[in-house]
């Protein structure tokens, strides 16, 4: 990064979003000094109960993901799973806002508005109106992508998204990053599924290919002050 972050929140809807996004590039960060909060709105998966399946609550693999990955500081909210939309978006900035307030972060990840998930829209929509110039410190806020999510809006024909920003990371990076994951168990799907651990593995291939690099994390960069 040529601005290194002193703070960096990520805020997701559900846990999993932030090590499918930026978990290579938060191990980079984390390692190299920088403190990172976690905010995720949701705490289970509770859409799966429409399905006949049984819910899982996320806490303790949010928390064993968040280890592996360096965060230190995670806060978990009970909004429900794929409910966002049943919350007011003044509620969800609010929630936001406490913990920027509260944390003071310079930089914020979020997901993307080209997600399929209106809940990662909804999020991404609290996070930038939690970062707005003029009522925040936030000197720069990026979005990510998140494997099912943002690559199924495009295949459904929402705005693409659009990377205008590339974090090189190691094989090291990576490696951490998939064991984060393997955290979230059944959330971790097979082959040719892109939550696989060959689909984002082959995601970082390709973000590094783009420049020239082994391994990358990409980002749509909204906004950044030097």
């Amino acid at each position: 990064m040529d601005r290194m972050p002193g703070k960096l929140l990520i805020v997701v809807a559900h846990g999993d979003d932030e090590t499918l996004g930026a978990g290579a590039t938060t191990a980079k960060l984390t390692e190299a000094g920088v403190q990172v909060s976690l905010l995720v709105l949701t705490n289970d998966d509770g859409s799966r109960s429409a399905m006949g399946q049984r819910v899982t609550n996320r806490v303790s693999a949010i928390e064993r993901a968040a280890k592996i990955l360096g965060i230190e500081r995670v806060g978990i909210r009970e909004f429900g799973d794929n409910r966002l939309d049943a919350e007011s978006q003044l509620e969800l900035n609010r929630t936001v806002e406490r913990e920027v307030r509260d944390f003071r972060p310079d930089t914020i990840f979020t997901t993307s508005m080209s997600d399929l998930s209106m809940d990662h829209q909804l999020v991404s929509r609290a996070a930038r109106i939690a970062g707005r110039p003029g009522r925040s410190g936030v000197r720069e806020i990026r979005c990510f992508e998140t494997r099912s999510a943002t690559d199924c809006g495009e295949a459904s024909g929402l705005p693409t998204f659009a990377p205008n920003c590339w974090e090189v990371v190691s094989p090291s990076h990576v490696e951490r990053k998939m064991e984060a994951l393997r955290e979230y168990g059944q959330e971790v799907e097979s082959w040719p599924s892109p939550r696989s651990e060959r689909g984002v593995r082959a995601l970082a291939e390709y973000r590094g290919s783009q420049i020239t690099e082994e391994f990358a994390e990409a980002f749509e960069l909204l906004r950044t002050v030097r």
